[in-house]
């Protein structure tokens, strides 16, 4: 069952890169939650697909050119995988950005039920606070 999840979250993450919004929401259960920091525009609890792809709008208009490439997608046990990921592009200001982030994926019957995200929310607002750099 574990790398079924993997396997699971993995092709999300690639429809993500092949530009396939339903692809990479689809994933999510109906009543799955979806979690990123309050602290970030973009944050807080979503639910569903819908939801996630409501987040994922969130957060793109405060971005352009922003690549999010796993580095690591790994089955923890049989229910949950754990993604690290490489975060680059640049604020609508025109800061660059470059992070890790990591998601925590709760998987039930090949759907996530629950996906939480952190980063380093500190560099992300300032980066987006600041004029660009020269």
């Amino acid at each position: 069952m574990a790398q079924d999840n993997v396997d699971v979250v993995q092709g999300a993450w690639d429809a993500w890169a092949a530009g396939d919004l339903e692809g990479a929401t689809n994933v999510v259960a109906s009543e799955g939650e979806i979690v990123a920091p309050s602290s970030l525009p973009w944050g807080g609890t979503f639910i569903g697909p819908e939801g996630f792809r409501d987040f994922l709008a969130g957060m793109l208009k405060h971005f352009k050119d922003l690549k999010a490439v796993p580095e690591k997608v790994l089955g923890a046990d049989d229910d949950h995988v754990i993604v690290t990921a490489r975060v680059r592009g640049r604020t609508k200001g025109g800061n660059p950005i470059e992070h890790r982030t990591v998601w925590i994926y709760k998987l039930r019957g090949g759907q996530v039920v629950n996906a939480e995200t952190f980063a380093d929310t500190a560099a992300l607002l300032k980066a987006m606070s600041s004029k660009p750099r020269s």
